[in-house]
């Protein structure tokens, strides 16, 4: 069984694809491509257990911040079922006669250490031949403009420390793409990256994947996601 995960930077589509796999679930496991629904009882397109599941404790990601909040005694139950809900995945991906299984969430990328992606790989290895990493890299310019009015909309103010998600000056961590490269090498079995392609970066992904892009081809541009449990 081979595994893939989707880190996806932020502002680069990463919504419309999980809406993508989701919609065309059936297609894609024709394919081979088994697309997991729901971990630790949330039903949500964006696997974004797995970014609270990997920081480090003392490293924050904006969810993390909220659930923290809101009902930290929480974390350690739900990670138990994530765990859970993981393997019955793989087994059910095998009984599908699945030869893949895709795991997407635009929080990965605020992960910035071995360690972290270290927790993310442990997750799988066990279930997986092979783990595959596929991260998609905007222009810095445009990526750095729209990372900082994303953080300004959700009312989070920038911080001074280098190691936060919070630090958007030009020589932050989120936009050293040859550093975040050598990291994802440092942990997975290989590294697949591309360039946005902002007029379909769905068909992009899985072109640069090795699937059948032609369902995807004109698939809506979406930006809003949602929680539900």
């Amino acid at each position: 069984m081979r595994t893939i995960v989707h880190i996806g930077q932020h502002k680069t589509g990463t919504t419309s694809l999980q809406h993508y796999l989701k919609n065309d679930k059936q297609y894609l496991i024709k394919q081979g491509l088994y697309v997991p629904e729901g971990l630790a009882g949330f039903d949500d397109t964006s696997h974004f257990m797995l970014n609270l599941y990997a920081l480090e404790k003392e490293r924050m990601s904006p969810l993390k911040e909220t659930f923290e909040e809101k009902s930290p005694e929480r974390m350690k139950g739900l990670f138990n079922q994530m765990r859970k809900d993981i393997n019955d995945h793989y087994l059910h991906a095998k009984d599908l006669e699945c030869d893949s299984v895709i795991w997407s969430n635009e929080g990965l990328y605020l992960l910035n250490s071995i360690e972290e992606y270290q927790s993310l790989f442990g997750l799988f290895a066990e279930h997986s031949s092979s783990t595959i990493c596929v991260c998609c890299f905007r222009d810095v310019s445009s990526y750095r403009n729209s990372y900082q009015q994303q953080l300004k909309s959700l009312g989070i103010k920038p911080s001074e420390n280098i190691d936060s998600y919070r630090y958007t000056q030009s020589d932050s961590w989120l936009f050293d793409y040859a550093k975040k490269t050598q990291l994802l090498n440092s942990v997975f079995n290989e590294v697949l990256t591309f360039d946005y392609e902002p007029a379909d970066n769905v068909a992009a992904f899985l072109r640069r994947t090795g699937y059948d892009d032609k369902r995807a081809l004109g698939h809506p541009r979406l930006n809003v996601t949602g929680l539900t449990r």
